[in-house]
């Protein structure tokens, strides 16, 4: 079986040097031992620590893969591997096949509102790593357009494990030296890379597979990738180490600038080291390659930014579509002279990643998760947009703790063995998270750009605690062990409940699923959700995250995800802070639809529901294949029709229409098989719902629909109903 140390050697990072000598039968070793057969060899101690090593990271991956996959690939929902996202996951394919055709510009439009409009041109702010990567598969077929973001924050999630395993075995070595570890030192090392991997943002990343989220996923990934590939230089210079690293810090600075500029720093602070002579006169050679190995990526990003832009760093915010659309965006720009970033905004970002109250504890489960609302700018500073946000050292308690210990240790004077050559890579990896503190957007998907550091210095930690436990008494070890891993387990827990809780981008079908947990957990525990429980008759703007709100008796049910909307006029209106758990006849109503071909062709429509001015309507296209009929919703108001866009279905298929008008969420709605096809937002108050008397019918002859009311028959809110009596 290959070992941690051999993966990293295929990768251009041998760990060879750690190898005793004798054990490789080198040129000290006595020639009759390199005739005796490798298999009569026995293991060294070493060896037999590098074993422990590898069974202890590779355990720890395939636990914390358990929660992962579950989050990425099912969260609420049915299994699927390809999970779509509510909003915008298909950036990355679409600037991909741009780049098909020799440019980087895409359809104006294609974007939304996050599109940034150049020359007359619209480009998208994202990397092109994650483009880059997704060719090989767009180029053989489109089936998997915007479907391939959770494969690949999969894949970005299984090198981290892997880059993470290689990382904390060097730093090992250069703390530790050859010294064999026992088994409590690989179950710590095993318990770090568990934490790492399932004790901090990865959880929520996964929660929501969208492009946004896999940015910061492959931004974790090729840092710590980078960071394990320069401490290879600095350990011991080879062209192949040098050119590893140069491709690994490439592909970050076409990810994500933050950490790729980290990355590049991380290079130039370790080039001049070996210029003044810290790595030994004969390698000040080396100084020029790993320069290189920075400044050509910095340089290529910087180019494809300025392509793109106009500028050689950052972008200029007065592009973005979503600056003309919405009136708080530019308030706040004008406010900070058009800049996203500023000093104004460090000490509320410091407060909000490093308060130690970071964490909302309850009764009902999860039992912990993210804040209840969002954190509060300091001095009346305006933010660009303020999410609930966990805290570094409540959400990761371990990591932190360990990251003080390490960085205290490679600083110290007269340092152990050799981790002061990792001081260097400590604060380019830090510089990172210090440049977050500049942003004046906060997030909890951006705690990902402090994950490097914490692996690194985290990493240091380990190997010296346990270098200082050496010949300690086993009962003194087990306590240190012990109290590590309740740190990890309560880091895992407290980021699994940060991931599986409401969000904007749940649909109701998750949301549903994920209430009806809650409640079957309250019944074993007391009942502690009939507290979150509010009835009335409109929904309020905000409520704490986990409240539940009822309207009238059982008309609808809405759980709150906690987020602020006042800088979003229209997200305000529809109250987006609710989200519909379930609804009742009175605001949702269900057909059966039947649709047949006929050979006349032509078009067929019928009213579904009105709602106030409003009316649904279902329109039928006979198509020229006689097999499939076209099929589109819309809705009527003051004699203007407006339609959804059309798809076809089979002919002679029998569909379930679900119809929803949510007066207190001002929203229309059409789903088909569980589908939505259609949604507007209204501006209805509580006119009641009818259904056209001719709806129900049954197709005469030369129809082509057969509509049925079967909303009498339709699911009751019985999980609404159950907590209100």
């Amino acid at each position: 079986m290959a070992t941690i140390a051999a993966m990293g050697e295929r990768i251009g990072g041998s760990l060879q040097v750690a190898l005793p000598e004798d054990a490789l039968g080198g040129a000290d070793a006595p020639v009759e031992a390199a005739a005796t057969p490798s298999s009569q060899i026995p293991p060294s101690e070493f060896d037999i620590g590098r074993r422990r090593f590898t069974f202890a990271a590779l355990i720890a991956i395939a636990l914390t893969a358990v929660p992962f996959v579950w989050i990425l690939w099912v969260l609420w929902g049915p299994v699927n591997p390809g999970r779509p996202s509510v909003y915008q996951d298909n950036f990355y394919d679409l600037q991909a096949r741009a780049m098909f055709h020799g440019h980087l510009s895409l359809a104006n439009g294609a974007l939304g509102i996050e599109g940034f409009v150049h020359d007359g041109r619209t480009y998208t702010y994202f990397g092109l790593f994650p483009s880059i990567i997704r060719m090989p598969v767009l180029l053989v077929t489109s089936s998997l357009d915007g479907r391939l973001t959770p494969t690949y924050m999969l894949l970005a999630w299984l090198l981290t494990g892997l880059f993470t395993s290689l990382l904390l075995w060097r730093v090992r070595f250069l703390v530790r030296g050859e010294a064999a570890m026992g088994r409590l030192e690989a179950s710590a090392f095993g318990i770090l890379i568990a934490t790492i991997m399932g004790g901090t943002i990865w959880m929520l990343l996964a929660s929501t597979p969208f492009v946004f989220n896999e940015d910061i996923a492959w931004s974790i990934c090729l840092t710590v990738g980078s960071i394990f590939a320069l401490l290879g230089v600095i350990e011991r210079p080879t062209w192949g180490r040098v050119i590893s690293s140069g491709v690994l810090i490439l592909c970050a600075n076409l990810d994500r600038a933050t950490t790729g500029w980290a990355c590049a720093l991380g290079a130039g602070l370790v080039a001049v080291w070996f210029l003044m002579g810290f790595g030994g006169h004969a390698n000040r050679r080396w100084f020029l390659p790993v320069l290189g190995a920075g400044l050509v990526p910095l340089v290529v990003g910087c180019a494809v930014n300025y392509s793109k832009f106009g500028v050689w760093f950052g972008v200029s915010n007065l592009d973005q579509v979503w600056t003309h659309v919405n009136a708080y965006r530019r308030k706040f720009l004008a406010a900070n002279h058009n800049a996203e970033e500023g000093t104004i905004f460090v000490p509320t970002n410091i407060v909000a990643y490093f308060r130690p109250d970071g964490l909302r504890f309850t009764s009902v489960f999860p039992f912990v998760t993210l804040p209840g609302s969002p954190p509060s700018a300091l001095g009346g500073v305006l933010f660009d947009r303020l999410y609930r946000t966990a805290s570094l050292p409540a959400s990761s308690p371990l990591l932190v703790l360990l990251s003080i210990w390490g960085f205290v240790t490679a600083f110290r004077p007269h340092s152990i063995g050799s981790v002061a050559k990792a001081r260097l890579l400590l604060l380019a990896a830090g510089s990172a998270g210090a440049a977050l503190l500049l942003w004046g957007y906060i997030s909890p998907r951006y705690l990902g750009d402090f994950v490097p550091f914490l692996v690194l210095a985290s990493a240091i930690a380990v190997a010296d605690i346990f270098r200082r436990l050496e010949g300690r008494r086993r009962s003194v070890r087990t306590g240190v062990i012990t109290a590590i891993a309740l740190l990890a387990l309560f880091s895992i827990i407290a980021n699994i409940g940060i991931a599986i809780v409401p969000s904007e981008e749940w649909d109701t079908s998750q949301v549903l699923s994920f209430v009806e947990a809650q409640k079957t957990i309250s019944d074993f525990t007391g009942h502690p959700l009939a507290a979150n429980v509010v009835r009335g008759n409109a929904l309020p703007p905000w409520g704490a995250a986990g409240q539940l709100y009822v309207i009238g008796n059982c008309n609808g049910m809405y759980i709150s995800n906690g987020e602020k909307y006042y800088t979003v006029p229209s997200e305000q209106f529809t109250r987006t802070t609710w989200m519909t758990v379930e609804l009742g006849h009175a605001f949702q109503h269900t057909f059966h639809m039947t649709v047949k071909s006929r050979e006349s062709g032509g078009t067929e429509s019928v009213s579904l529901i009105e709602a106030g001015a409003y009316t649904v309507k279902m329109r039928v296209t006979q198509t020229t294949n006689p097999h499939l009929v076209a099929v589109a919703f819309g809705v009527q108001e003051a004699g203007k029709l407006t339609n959804g866009y059309s798809f076809t279905v089979k002919a002679g298929s029998t569909h379930t229409v679900l119809v929803t008008s949510d007066p207190v969420k001002h929203e229309l709605a059409v789903s088909l098989d569980g589908m939505l096809r259609f949604s507007r937002t209204t501006v209805q108050s509580e006119e009641p719902i009818s259904v056209d008397p001719s709806t129900s019918r049954q197709g005469n002859q030369g129809s082509a629909l057969l509509v049925t009311d079967a909303t009498a028959g339709s699911p009751e809110p019985t999980l609404c109903e159950s907590l209100i009596h």
